[in-house]
């Protein structure tokens, strides 16, 4: 994977993270889901961004790995 190309997953993540905040700004101002429902869509959210994080974070410590191996 080439730095600056988005993945599928990041693709769902953003498109998530928009429709969250678009159902979070119309929670405020009176309206759309319960409040049951946007904090386990955050969670979700959040839970999403924790395991794309922890992958990269992986692939980091590997590359370090094969650094300090030669």
């Amino acid at each position: 994977m080439s730095k600056g190309k988005l993945d599928w997953i990041d693709i769902i993540l953003i498109l998530l993270g928009l429709y969250i905040a678009y159902q979070l700004i119309r929670a405020i101002l009176g309206g759309s889901w319960q409040t049951e429902g946007l904090i386990i869509a955050l969670l979700i959210f959040n839970l999403g961004l924790t395991w794309k994080l922890n992958m990269n974070f992986e692939g980091h410590i590997a590359w370090h790995r094969v650094k300090d191996d030669k």
